[in-house]
């Protein structure tokens, strides 16, 4: 009896020191928003989705005023739950959240990445990516995240039948090059 009271009490420690760092905002990993600050550019966010040669698709983010990186070595839970500004662009940095029907499939640091066929059932499939500070919080403006989505019919094609961009880049703001090769 005496170690099931040591458990319970040991276990509510945990849940009570988890909530208090929630609350505090030291530790949160519920995807929250974070508002762009007014003060830098406002960003933008496109993806564009091409068949891999070998297998799955290739997606590219396409963004505007916005660093995508992984989190500087040594950043302390304070400042990745900031909103961090590069001190050499001036904009607001990051990585990105990649959904796949729905479920998170991982952080994106650059503006590149593979998606395995395996990923995808056959029908209606979404691919959706959010921009988020370190601290994984949803960056915002005017307080709508920040995300685009793509939805595609099947595995065999990376024909886009509906897109949905909530700050979308124009397209003149994309380079020849992105356009060519894509």
């Amino acid at each position: 009896m005496k170690t099931l009271m040591s458990y319970c009490i040991n276990g509510l420690s945990v849940l009570l020191t988890m909530l208090s760092l929630t609350a505090w905002g030291k530790m949160d990993h519920s995807h929250m928003p974070i508002a762009v600050p007014e003060s830098v550019k406002p960003v933008a966010l496109s993806l564009a989705l091409t068949k891999d040669a070998m297998s799955g698709f290739n997606l590219t983010l396409h963004t505007r005023h916005y660093n995508l990186m992984p989190p500087r070595q040594n950043l302390s839970m304070d400042e990745s739950m900031a909103a961090s500004i590069n001190a050499d662009s001036g904009y607001v940095e990051g990585h990105a959240h990649l959904y796949i029907n729905g479920e998170k499939i991982q952080r994106i640091y650059g503006e590149n990445v593979h998606l395995p066929e395996a990923l995808f059932k056959q029908g209606t499939n979404s691919i959706s990516v959010t921009l988020n500070n370190h601290g994984h919080m949803a960056w915002t403006m005017k307080g709508k995240k920040i995300v685009s989505t793509l939805y595609i019919d099947g595995i065999l094609s990376a024909e886009i039948k509906h897109k949905f961009e909530s700050y979308p880049l124009l397209d003149s703001e994309i380079t020849y090059a992105e356009k060519v090769f894509k």
